[in-house]
């Protein structure tokens, strides 16, 4: 058998084929006679194709032709196919990674019985085979025509199918652009939105407890200790030496039960929803810059704590004010003041510092020596008595420490009950390094007591029930009994720790919080007495004892390494009062407690200045002049001029002074102190002139006139002098009124000799200038001619020291002399009342020249020194600290005091012979250097 590999053309399968149909011929024609037996197999070929289910036209035409090629061929050779059957098998099947390939098998077989061949001619065949070829061809061209056609229906389907497709794509794509866009434009506007609220967060007005919330966590946060030992103040904590040391230290047990109520009544009384505070924005941005400043010394913790907590309680104070409610359960007046700068004459100011000390130091304490005093480590907290008005009230002090000297840890531990005079300052055995832990006790125990001896020692001075010790991580707040002043009772807050442990109401804990409630706990309520008196406190000093250790060589002689707790030991540990209720106490259906019932006292205390101005003017002169009617409408009429007035009597300050009898007594006259000093008579438009009867035996001089006129006085200068000694011996509260204003170098008090009546003005000094009153008295003795027209009657002066007895003013201004006068008048205001009134300046002019012929220049010529008297119907000059006394000049050929009647003939002869002999041209230059300066002054008013 041949096989022959068939290809696509036809030509190479005729050829073929013939060859192998010629082989079966032969075989069939040969000896035997007979074909291949049936089933025999006598022709294969094969082709090889593409896989059908992929394939092309071609590939069927080329099939076609195949089968009639053979079939044409069988028949040319007599093969019909009765004889023979074309099969078309499958033969194999392979695949690869692209298509399925696939051979068939053309075989062709014998019949069981062969028929004889029908021969053809070769052009038959030819024609035939064309006709088939184009038969199929034309079949194939059909079925090709037909397979495009429905490739190309099915390629449009698809492509409709694809447009379609991509129209829903596209479709779905400008949904989801739409959406995304609708997207975007609901995030930009919820953004705004957000930006928007947060804009209006941060610059809106706060709540309370926002406004405390944002303190706290925008600013009070930003605390920055200095951590460089280098960077940080040296020297000792303090120096409690020659203080007033408590005996007994104890917890302030009802401490926080007091803050729940007053925090309580702040929410019964205060608008939860009033937005009247600073924003967040403002306070972020305080914040940030507190943050780049570190706590070194006193005067950055002083200023941290001035913009984190003080400024902030003020500013809530000044709010609550504004409300009714509040105001009628805390005694808030016109709010709180947190006054750093001290007093003028104080011994912190910088002119006492700077003065020399007295050689002999008092018996009392001795405030001059403490050598470290102008340190930034203190303030006072004043309660503003009334709007327009300058008077105050001290209500608590407050202690800086930094934290870096006193550390939270030292507090935690030196703050327990002891007998601090017995374990600390009398203590004996110190702990050596072998106890690391009892060794740190003994050091926090000290510095601890160090540090409240000195806020307690001030506040026995200022007769203060409430003071605060404060290193800005950690408060200590204090409180006197003064049934029991010897003890005093303490409180740790942590502010920082406080807050987060109790979150539900940490507005409480916050250093602002605790601040405002401890200043409204000091404020107290309507009518509560404040401040002890003078008295109450040399009481009480006399049962205390002093410290009187170096404190400060036993701070420096700490080991640095060993100012710290060591890791054993349990001062690490806050002080957070966790078990501890801290929410407000409710107060919603109590009452606010009332003390006592005094509209009218409550009046007189919020118009003090009003009150004192109609009390003085009621004892003017009964029928004055029409220029001095008017210079009294003026003066009345204008509050700003009233609150100007320099020597009125007015109310005690809260706690000090007398009763009401003496502080409201008014002034004696001018001649009726003139005649005390001399001896003379009563004087009867005094308005103490009952007073002063009452108590006088001494006979009358009928020569004189009506009985009413010729009555002398009851006591002599001299035992004037002794009974004033007394009285402020046995009491520096009675008979004794501060009042508002005072200069550089005094302060000025109200007193009445209780015994007799006389009500005077009295100017008190510190140890720094008593030189300076001595000095003012030998002016004024000079002045004595003039006393009482042109200058105040000089009374005396007395010394404190000499009855161990000192007067605490205000912080830390002692007053230990006094010098005692009538009383001026008031200070007029130049341009409401010399303006227009040429007779002013001539006035002022006139007195001015009458101490100039004494042989006195004032050398501190101003109005602020000049006092109208209605009385005399003239003003008087004050203040001679810085006066000269002088060679007089010559005599005037014509009398300088116009007032007759009061002018006695032996005034002219005084003053001829008063002066020594010196440069009467020097004092004339500066006589005349000083008028020149009066007409300035009244210059400068009259434009």
């Amino acid at each position: 058998m041949v096989v022959g590999k068939i290809g696509r053309q036809c030509r190479a399968l005729e050829a073929c084929f013939l060859e192998a149909f010629g082989e079966v011929h032969q075989n069939r024609d040969g000896p035997g006679g007979n074909a291949y037996p049936a089933g025999r197999e006598i022709f294969t070929f094969s082709y090889g194709s593409r896989p059908l289910v992929q394939s092309r036209g071609e590939d069927f035409r080329l099939l076609f032709e195949v089968r009639a090629s053979v079939e044409l061929l069988l028949r040319s050779r007599q093969v019909t196919p009765r004889n023979v059957r074309l099969e078309t098998t499958p033969l194999r099947s392979g695949l690869n990674h692209k298509r399925l390939c696939c051979d068939t098998n053309v075989r062709l077989i014998a019949a069981p019985r062969l028929m004889p061949p029908r021969v053809m001619s070769e052009q038959t065949i030819i024609e035939e085979l064309q006709r088939q070829l184009r038969e199929s061809k034309k079949g194939q061209e059909k079925a090709e025509k037909e397979r495009q056609e429905e490739r190309q229906r099915a390629e449009k389907a698809e492509k409709e199918r694809q447009e379609e497709r991509q129209r829903a794509e596209k479709a779905e794509k400008e949904r989801q652009e739409e959406r995304q866009r609708a997207e975007a434009a609901e995030k930009e506007r919820q953004e705004e939105r957000q930006r928007v609220e947060a804009l209006e967060q941060q610059t809106q007005p706060t709540k309370l407890d926002e406004y405390i919330a944002a303190c706290h966590s925008l600013v009070f946060s930003n605390l920055n200790i200095e951590r460089n030992r280098e960077l940080t103040s040296k020297g000792s904590i303090t120096n409690p030496r020659n203080k007033w040391c408590p005996t007994h230290i104890q917890p302030w047990s009802d401490f926080i039960q007091q803050q729940r109520i007053t925090f309580g009544t702040i929410y019964d009384t205060f608008p939860a929803d009033r937005r009247v505070f600073e924003n967040r924005a403002f306070l972020s941005g305080l914040g940030k810059r507190i943050s780049l400043r570190s706590i070194s010394d006193e005067k950055t913790l002083e200023s941290f704590l001035h913009n984190s907590v003080e400024d902030p309680v003020k500013t809530i104070i000044d709010q609550l004010k504004q409300v009714e409610g509040v105001r009628s359960a805390f005694d808030l007046g016109n709010g709180i003041i947190f006054e750093n700068h001290p007093h003028a004459i104080s011994d912190l100011s910088e002119e006492v510092v700077y003065r020399d000390t007295p050689s002999t130091p008092p018996a009392t304490p001795n405030h001059s020596l403490d050598l470290n005093r102008l340190r930034p480590d203190q303030i006072c907290v004043y309660r503003s008595n009334n709007a327009g008005s300058e008077t105050r009230t001290m209500i608590y002090i407050s202690e800086y420490k930094p934290p870096h000297k006193l550390t939270a840890p030292h507090l935690r531990l030196g703050l327990r009950p002891m007998n601090i005079y017995k374990e600390v300052v009398n203590r004996k055995t110190i702990p050596t390094s072998i106890d690391p832990d009892g060794r740190f006790q003994y050091y926090a125990e000290r510095l601890t007591a160090a540090a409240i001896t000195q806020t307690y020692h001030y506040m026995i001075e200022g007769g203060l029930e409430y003071g605060l010790l404060t290193t800005g991580e950690a408060i200590v707040f204090l409180k006197i009994d003064w049934s029991e002043p010897e003890t005093l009772l303490y409180h740790l807050a942590e502010p920082d720790a406080e807050v987060l442990a109790h979150p539900s109401y940490f507005h409480l804990c916050t250093a602002v919080g605790q601040y405002l409630a401890f200043s409204l706990m000091a404020l107290g309520l309507q009518g509560e007495r404040r401040l002890r008196g003078q008295d109450e406190r040399h009481q009480a000093t006399e049962k205390l004892k002093t410290w009187v250790e170096d404190f400060e060589t036993t701070l420096r002689s700490i080991p640095v390494d060993e100012r710290h707790a060591p890791n054993s030991s349990p001062a690490y540990q806050p002080k957070t009062y966790q078990s501890v209720d801290r929410s407000p106490y409710p107060l919603r259906k109590r009452r606010p407690r009332q003390v006592g019932d005094e509209p009218n006292k409550e009046e007189v205390h919020r118009e003090p200045a009003e009150s004192s101005d109609d009390e003085s003017a009621r004892y003017l002169p009964e029928t004055p002049s029409p220029t001095e009617r008017r210079i009294r409408q003026r003066g009345r009429g204008d509050q700003g001029a009233r609150r100007s007035e320099r020597i009125l009597a007015r109310r005690p300050r809260d706690g000090d002074g007398g009763g009401s009898n003496e502080q409201d007594r008014p002034y004696c006259t001018q001649k009726c102190l003139l005649g005390l000093v001399k001896g003379g008579y009563l004087d009867v438009r005094c308005p103490n002139m009952a007073l002063h009867n009452r108590q006088s035996n001494s006979p009358c001089d009928h020569d004189r006139g009506p009985i009413s006129s010729c009555i002398r006085h009851p006591i002599n200068h001299a035992q004037f002098l002794e009974i004033l000694f007394e009285q402020l011996k046995r009491s520096l509260d009675d008979g004794i009124t501060p009042l508002v204003h005072g200069g550089a170098r005094g302060v000025l008090f109200k007193v009445s000799l209780l015994k007799f009546g006389y009500t005077f003005v009295s100017k008190g000094t510190v140890q720094a200038f008593v030189k300076d009153l001595e000095h003012e008295a030998t002016v004024y003795k000079r002045l004595q001619p003039v006393q009482g027209i042109y200058v105040p009657v000089f009374l005396g002066n007395i010394d404190l020291r000499l009855m161990n007895r000192v007067y605490y003013y205000d912080h830390r201004v002692y007053i230990i002399h006094m010098t005692f006068l009538s009383w001026g008048g008031y200070e007029f205001d130049a341009t409401g009342v010399v303006s227009g009134e040429g007779q002013f300046k001539g006035k002022a002019m006139q007195s001015l020249r009458a101490i100039h012929q004494l042989g006195i220049a004032h050398k501190d010529v101003r109005g602020a020194n000049m006092l109208f008297n209605e009385e005399v119907n003239g003003v008087m000059m004050i203040d001679f600290e810085r006066a000269l006394l002088l060679e007089p000049p010559r005599p005037p050929l014509v009398q300088l005091v116009p007032n007759k009647r009061g002018w006695r003939p032996d005034t002219a002869e005084s003053i001829k012979s008063v002066g020594k002999s010196g440069d009467r041209g020097e004092a004339s230059r500066i006589f005349s250097d000083e008028i020149g300066l009066m007409k300035i002054v009244f210059g400068v008013h009259n434009r």
